[in-house]
């Protein structure tokens, strides 16, 4: 039903649009389902995301689960010569679908966005509107990171320190970017993007507390709203340089520009002997300056296609989190990609990561990969395979940081339309 009714309004929004100015649009989409099993009897596995898009989630006590992972998506796509100074405009509506809920693909029950921007563009590059994949994954976790669900935990350990839509590295709302050239392949020899973040970031402050007395037991309500300030939120600046048609080398630098209001996060403070919890002003002042920090990622990497049947790549990740004690989170990864030939491929790669905070557990070694079996030019079955290493520690107040092993194996059918 909610095929029938997308594709009446497109075809009824084509129709009332002049037929000078129509674009041509594609409709495509993929449909992605695969069993999952997960071990993590440490619960280390964090940076894993075992069970996403499943019904009920995936653990390690249970035996396995069907998962959605990839997100299974429906979009529609396409451009127009405008005959105007030699411009093209271009559009991307894409929407996640739930396939595994038979409600949709939010907790609403509609359809999900995963891209959605307008761009106008030419010789010079395209600027674009809207929400779009990131220059940190295009120039950056692309290098070393294409499996299609699992074999992300070095790269999330570092970008998971970023906030808002910048936080694990892929797609970003509320944006507008101007790129040139494409950091797909080798084919351009300059590619680079700036995208500026729009209007980002907004942060629950307080709660109402309860003893039991008073109205409804309420007896002290200090929940509040406190948005950022900034205009412009983030920034992310790529370039590649490809040379000799199978080498490139690209780096990557995003910050964030955050202004919480301080005052906000003092007013919720809570201060009453009759509350068990107390929200201090201690407690307010740490929680802004937690939300003001200004985190800053530094990316370089480089593909070298050897043959047209082996890549090999590197990629180092640094975030300076702005914490006020000078720490830092860092990976750095090595991958392959392989053409069996007959329709099979594989991926492998190999990652550590570490955090300098020692409450956090270093990444001592991610191992991931895939091999997959394409059946037809829209179709292929493939086995995603990652395990994450965690290193034991104790922290400057002698307490242990559990380690561990967290390990996730999936065997997904994928179908293109």
């Amino acid at each position: 039903m909610k095929k029938k009714i997308l594709a009446l309004a497109v075809s009824g929004g084509l129709a009332a649009a002049p037929m000078g100015a129509m674009a041509a649009p594609e409709i495509y989409g993929l449909i992605d389902i695969g069993l999952e099993s997960y071990t993590d009897s440490d619960g280390v596995g964090d940076q894993i995301f075992q069970g996403l898009n499943s019904v009920a989630g995936n653990s390690d006590d249970r035996d396995f689960g069907l998962s959605n992972g990839l997100q299974s998506r429906i979009g529609v796509r396409g451009s127009e010569e405008l005959g105007v100074a030699d411009l093209t405009a271009s559009y991307n509506m894409e929407f996640s679908v739930d396939v595994l809920n038979e409600d949709g693909g939010t907790a609403s029950g509609d359809l999900g966005t995963r891209l959605g921007w307008v761009a106008l563009g030419s010789d010079w590059g395209k600027i674009k509107v809207g929400s779009q994949w990131q220059a940190l994954y295009e120039f950056g976790g692309w290098n070393t990171h294409r499996t299609d669900v699992h074999g992300y935990g070095s790269y999330y350990y570092t970008t998971g320190n970023l906030s808002n839509s910048l936080a694990f590295g892929f797609r970003q709302d509320s944006a507008i970017s101007y790129e040139y050239g494409s950091a797909w392949g080798h084919s351009d020899p300059i590619a680079a993007q700036i995208t500026l973040g729009i209007g980002e970031g907004q942060n629950s402050v307080g709660t109402d507390y309860y003893d039991g007395t008073g109205t409804n037991g309420v007896i002290a309500d200090n929940s509040a709203t406190v948005e950022n300030q900034e205009g412009i939120s983030s920034l992310q600046a790529a370039i590649q340089y490809s040379f000799a048609e199978s080498v490139s080398v690209n780096a990557v630098f995003a910050t964030e520009f955050n202004d919480y209001d301080q005052g906000t996060y003092e007013d919720a403070v809570v201060d009453n002997a009759n509350i068990d919890y107390q929200y201090t002003l201690s407690d307010a002042q740490s929680a802004a300056q937690a939300a003001n920090a200004e985190p800053k990622l530094y990316n370089v990497g480089a593909r070298w296609s050897v043959t047209d049947a082996l890549e090999l790549s590197a990629n180092y990740t640094n975030v300076d989190l702005d914490n006020g004690g000078d720490d830092s989170v860092d990976s750095i990864a090595v991958a392959s990609f392989m053409d069996f030939g007959n329709g099979l491929s594989g991926h492998l790669g190999v990652a550590q990561a570490s955090d300098d905070r020692n409450t956090v557990a270093d990444l001592d070694l991610n191992v991931y990969g895939y091999i997959k079996q394409a059946l037809s030019d829209r179709t292929d079955i493939r086995l995603e395979l990652e395990t994450a290493d965690y290193d034991d520690s104790v922290d400057s107040d002698g307490n242990a940081v559990s380690g561990g092993t967290a390990t996730v194996a999936l065997v997904a059918l994928q179908h293109n339309f």
